[in-house]
């Protein structure tokens, strides 16, 4: 597990290791984020950057494909889908988890017009890699993996900011990277790879290069 600390240490690093990414060109890791403390709380501090990101919903796939998942129906629905023209604002966050000991993802995701969009188009957005989460199957606030009685994908606020915002429960990230975690707990020197390596167990569902 990470200390706040740590967490305070490895954000910083990241950021000064790749605040150059966008100029060369390079992409091996997402770039852009910067490091914001609480004006007024001490060790409330977090990363952000905020990217634009295509309208347009992912193509459905067959189901046979896809592990098993329910996948949700995608139809040209101008009423429900958003052009491929239009430009979607998505907010993200890297924030500390105090109870698991790991970074957390949350995000918000609005159209041009400032309205958050619904949990099955946030779901089908350009933000997710096609086909890496399961169909909402008609609930508003949370995305469960079958068999799970955890949410993987759930709204809640801002631990800092206080603001409405998605976000993946820390606990599935504590168990993928839980090997990560405990080099950082036995060596404590590398808090920087953690992080890559963090983003990089992240990238698996988010396309943290969409919108860059």
């Amino acid at each position: 597990m990470l200390t706040r600390s740590d967490f305070d240490q490895a954000c910083k690093a990241y950021v000064d290791a790749h605040r150059n990414a966008r100029a060369s060109g390079v992409k091996d890791y997402p770039a852009g984020w910067i490091w914001t403390e609480h004006p007024y709380v001490p060790n409330l501090g977090y990363l952000s950057r905020t990217l634009h990101l295509s309208g347009a919903p992912h193509p459905c796939t067959d189901v046979g494909e896809v592990d098993d998942l329910n996948q949700p129906s995608v139809e040209e629905d101008d009423a429900v889908w958003h052009s491929p023209e239009e430009s979607l604002t998505c907010n993200q966050y890297v924030v500390y988890s105090a109870t698991f000991g790991v970074p957390a993802f949350y995000f918000t995701l609005h159209d041009r017009s400032g309205s958050p969009l619904a949990l099955e188009q946030v779901v089908q957005s350009a933000l997710f890699r096609p086909n890496t989460l399961p169909s909402p199957d008609g609930n508003t606030f949370a995305v469960t993996l079958p068999h799970s009685a955890l949410s993987l994908l759930s709204q809640g606020d801002h631990p800092t900011l206080g603001t409405p915002s998605w976000y993946f429960h820390p606990c599935n990230t504590a168990e993928v990277v839980g090997e990560i975690m405990a080099e950082v707990e036995e060596g404590r020197t590398n808090l920087l790879r953690c992080m890559e390596a963090w983003f990089m167990v992240l990238g698996n569902i988010v396309d943290l290069f969409a919108g860059e």
